[in-house]
């Protein structure tokens, strides 16, 4: 069952995730998937720019969410509203102008591997590197032996079904491969999080659903929290316990949607679901300028 519209409708609106008080946490805890204690990430009041010769030119305002372990939260909007800022600031590439990003406890956040990153680039890897080769060095660089690195390298792309394309180089490998890859390596450094920013959006279809189903059955075994950027509406239902909608100018949250147990195009809620965010994007289009930053 969808639960993401608006009473009108008559159906209960999914509320706004924010910074969660002390006192608030255990009741928290049971209206949020796989969610126990504190938020691992929380995102308040976070505001953030560039310099640019015109002046400052505001790409995310007032971003206020929070993210479980083991949650998987899709940040959704139209191109240009911020979403790729956003998670580049929770990965600890840039940092908010204003308000504040708390990971696990800590606000001073540098980038590190309880946050692995993904990226769209299909030319992530290292290429003088072969496959297993890519995914070992990341393990090395976090002070894991070498026999041992090269161990759980192999047994984290046998997950991804690459065990026999380990001593490949990544000019040798489809774009679809490169992406295995990359996710692998991810999930290879055992991260509180994965970051995500459009990691199918330059494969074909039948690629991009292959490993959308593969990425889900992953983050479901490790209980991996997910964070996860998208402009496409079914794949933010697909892989998501909630999809955060992200819109205007400068951008912030304008709807937070429960989303979870939709993880199949004839779930039932699905349509329902799609139609609603359907509706705020369009709405973000038609009722703001076009923006300059993903």
């Amino acid at each position: 069952m969808f639960h993401g519209l608006s009473r009108k409708r008559g159906v209960r609106r999914c509320v706004k995730v924010q910074a969660v008080p002390p006192a608030a946490d255990a009741a928290a805890d049971s209206a949020v998937p796989g969610g126990a204690g504190r938020p691992l990430l929380t995102v308040e009041r976070v505001a953030i720019g560039y310099h640019q010769p015109q002046g400052y030119v505001p790409a995310v305002g007032e971003a206020d969410f929070a993210v479980r372990q083991g949650e998987k939260v899709i940040l959704l909007g139209p191109s240009g509203c911020g979403k790729s800022t956003l998670l580049k600031a929770v990965a600890g590439f840039l940092r908010p102008d204003s308000g504040r990003i708390v990971f696990d406890g800590r606000d001073d956040l540098e980038p590190g591997p309880d946050r692995a990153v993904v990226f769209q680039e299909l030319d992530q890897l290292l290429p003088w590197r072969t496959v297993v080769g890519n995914v070992a060095y990341a393990l090395r660089a976090t002070g894991t032996p070498r026999a041992a690195a090269r161990r759980q390298a192999e047994e984290q792309l046998a997950l991804m079904g690459l065990d026999h394309a380990l001593d490949r180089y990544p000019h040798q490998l489809s774009g679809g491969m490169k992406q295995r890859v990359a996710i692998a390596r991810a999930f290879a450094l055992a991260p509180r999080m994965l970051l995500m920013d459009e990691p199918f959006g330059a494969l074909d279809a039948q690629t991009r659903g292959r490993l959308q189903h593969e990425l889900a059955a992953l983050a479901r075994r490790t209980r991996a929290s997910l964070l996860f950027v998208t402009h496409s509406i079914d794949e933010a239902i697909l892989l998501g316990d909630r999809v955060i909608v992200l819109g205007g100018r400068p951008s912030g949250v304008r709807d937070d949607v429960d989303v979870s147990g939709l993880e199949q195009p004839d779930a039932e809620g699905f349509a329902e679901a799609r139609r609603h965010l359907r509706g705020l994007l369009a709405s973000e289009e038609e009722g703001s300028e076009h923006g300059v930053f993903d």
